[in-house]
């Protein structure tokens, strides 16, 4: 059998280099009937605020000959939301990251903020 894990150095290592993309794979749980969770080397959940986001007006996509540009500007229910509803239904997966810890993607747009928002999710992530 092949060896897929990757070292990224400073301690952290994945069971893959098999990772999701920031707000295009939301929150993880909702592919859970699609892929197994588990069998990818880790996945980057969607941006969150402190506080509920609308994000953009519509039009948020544009096609291009290229691709597509996207500008949804962070839309998400808040942190709040997160720690309640999102994190215990993914706590439990284990991509084989070490360590084993999670990693949340606080979005703002000050610092201050951000650092609330790291603030108060840390104590639901242990």
């Amino acid at each position: 059998m092949i060896d897929t894990r990757i070292d990224l150095g400073r301690g952290l290592s994945l069971k893959n280099a098999v990772l999701t993309a920031s707000g295009t794979f939301g929150y993880g749980s909702e592919f859970a009937d699609f892929i197994d969770l588990e069998r990818l080397g880790g996945f980057i959940i969607k941006g969150t605020t402190l506080h509920p986001r609308e994000g953009n007006p519509y039009p948020r996509m544009a096609e291009t000959p290229s691709g597509m540009l996207n500008a949804v500007g962070l839309q998400n229910k808040g942190v709040d939301y997160f720690i309640e509803k999102i994190y215990p239904t993914i706590k439990h997966l284990d991509t084989g990251r070490r360590p084993k810890t999670m990693q949340k993607c606080a979005a703002g747009s000050q610092l201050v903020k951000k650092l609330r928002q790291l603030r108060s999710i840390s104590p639901a992530l242990t």
